[in-house]
């Protein structure tokens, strides 16, 4: 519901963008009206207060939504609350891995349509969104439903004396999940696959900018789950997900964003003790060190940074390119960047599509412009956004790359979250390891070597929740995914997860003689 960041009269596409979308929103929606999902049904919010899903790349309204309220909120969480203690919490974790086994088959038949809306909504060029977001969404819900067959075993606590002492894995109960507007269809199994797989029921909030291929999902689950399961509230940070995170009757959060919401979520879960795990920000060091084969670097580097227009919280936005290397470097990528296809994103052959809206716009074209103005130079993009008369008005950016940029320059060490990419020169090995750790955030880093050994030593001293040697933005295996520092707490996509969302209780039976006091 994007009434606060959206602008009409900012858009002057063509007719022929516009019937484009227009008959691809008409052949994805279920509907033109969403309520909330709670308690299996779909509801209106309680004030009736509304909002529009807004089509990134035209401007035009796609569907009604609800802007929810604190009101809201507590209705979901009583659903939730009745579902862990009923229908959900009552089945084994055979039937809950069944569950999760049927929702994915069921979304493998409509990824192309949920694709399709995060095309629309978000602005996703298609082939990432159902060849990229939408297998990782599916494969999610698959590792999970692996996963939840065994997840509430526990250990036998070795004693040597008349005892028995083993541990449990339990739910916590209701979690609150808050997920973001940049990857909002696969975000939606992040969070709800390992939470489901330990036992817990779910109250979620999709970001207030992307929406509806959260609710088509959700849409998906419910039809798996028992009621109450699943229940979904849309609206406002301000106040749906400020209501959730100082809930007393959630019992975990977990919540994907920036890293001022993570740093609200955290002084509000404080109040009630509330356990929480964080996704946040990045500022993600890339180094490509002399020897690295040099094609293979380059093509990583676009993935690094162009890939969701730059909107990845991963993103590879500071690289570091060895002195030896830098010119060649620099001028095969800006062949390999005007290679790029900027566009619409239902375009079958688009690689970068527009920003999520124009507000966002306004901030990355700001970074560069404030760059630019104190001395950085443009390698490439930044100097004009249009990517043809069809797309007048639409929110792009181009793929940009600035040089000349000194390490604690704002465009250096912010996150930028737009394709803007900084380059850096190094020498020295100890240096550039200083360099690259240098910065609050931890979550991601790139590594481009032939030599493996020091690829290895080198990823052991970065500080960084996950390092990608001479690939990047690999996140099909279910590896850790998570980050160091300002960058997060807890992981997400493994098996790892399953210990964000479940408590370990241990019970000591006494088969001996009763102790006494003295």
């Amino acid at each position: 519901m994007q009434t606060e960041y959206y602008d009409q009269d900012r858009y002057d596409v063509s007719d022929s963008v516009l019937e484009r979308h227009r008959s691809a929103a008409e052949s994805v929606l279920s509907r033109d009206r969403y309520g909330h999902l709670i308690d299996g049904e779909w509801v209106d919010a309680v004030d009736g207060e509304e909002g529009r899903a807004i089509d990134a790349t035209t401007g035009e309204p796609l569907a009604t939504v609800q802007i929810g309220t604190p009101a809201d909120v507590d209705r979901a969480v009583e659903a939730a609350r009745a579902a862990f203690e009923g229908s959900w919490g009552q089945l084994s974790p055979r039937q809950r891995a069944d569950r999760l086994a049927e929702i994915a088959d069921r979304l493998e038949d409509r990824k192309t349509e949920i694709a399709k809306l995060d095309s629309l909504e978000a602005g996703k060029p298609n082939l990432h969104a159902l060849f990229v977001d939408c297998e990782v969404l599916i494969e999610q819900f698959r590792h999970f439903a692996a996963l939840a067959r065994s997840v509430d075993e526990g250990r036998v606590v070795p004693t040597g004396d008349e005892k028995h002492v083993f541990t449990r894995h339990e739910p916590y109960g209701v979690v609150g999940a808050i997920s973001a507007w940049n990857f909002p269809a696969m975000f939606v199994a992040w969070k709800l696959g390992p939470a489901l797989a330990t036992g817990n029921t779910v109250v979620l909030k999709p970001s207030e900018r992307a929406t509806l291929s959260s609710l088509e999902v959700t849409r998906v689950c419910d039809r798996v789950l028992p009621p109450g399961t699943v229940n979904v509230v849309t609206g406002r940070g301000e106040d749906v997900g400020a209501a959730m995170t100082a809930h007393d009757g959630i019992d975990k959060l977990s919540l994907t964003g920036s890293h001022a919401s993570g740093v609200a979520t955290l002084e509000s879960a404080a109040q009630t003790i509330t356990p929480t795990s964080l996704e946040l920000g990045g500022k993600s060091p890339n180094i490509v060190f002399p020897d690295a084969d040099l094609e293979q670097a380059i093509e990583g580097v676009l993935v690094s940074i162009f890939f969701n227009s730059g909107q990845q919280c991963t993103a590879g936005s500071r690289l570091y390119l060895h002195e030896e290397i830098r010119d060649e470097f620099l001028e095969r990528l800006r062949d390999a960047i005007d290679d790029l296809t900027v566009g619409d994103p239902l375009g079958p052959t688009t690689d970068v599509g527009p920003m999520i809206d124009h507000t966002h716009q306004s901030i990355v074209r700001e970074f560069v412009d404030d760059a630019v103005a104190d001395g950085a130079t443009l390698c490439a993009g930044g100097e004009n956004d249009a990517v043809g008369d069809d797309l007048e008005g639409a929110p792009f950016v181009q793929p940009t790359v600035l040089t000349d940029i000194g390490d604690d320059d704002r465009v250096g060490c912010e996150e930028v979250f737009g394709p803007v990419l900084s380059v850096f020169e190094w020498s020295d090995r100890d240096d550039v390891l200083r360099r690259a750790n240098d910065t609050s955030y931890g979550l991601a880093a790139g590594v481009w070597t032939t030599d493996l050994g020091a690829a290895h030593e080198f990823a052991a001293e970065l500080e960084a929740g996950t390092v990608w040697v001479n690939t990047y933005n690999d996140l099909f295996d279910p590896a850790p995914h998570g980050g160091y520092k300002e960058s997060g707490t807890g992981r997400e996509l493994a098996e790892e997860a399953l210990e964000d969302y479940s408590q370990v209780k241990t019970v000591k039976v006494n088969l001996g003689g009763v102790p006494k006091m003295g």
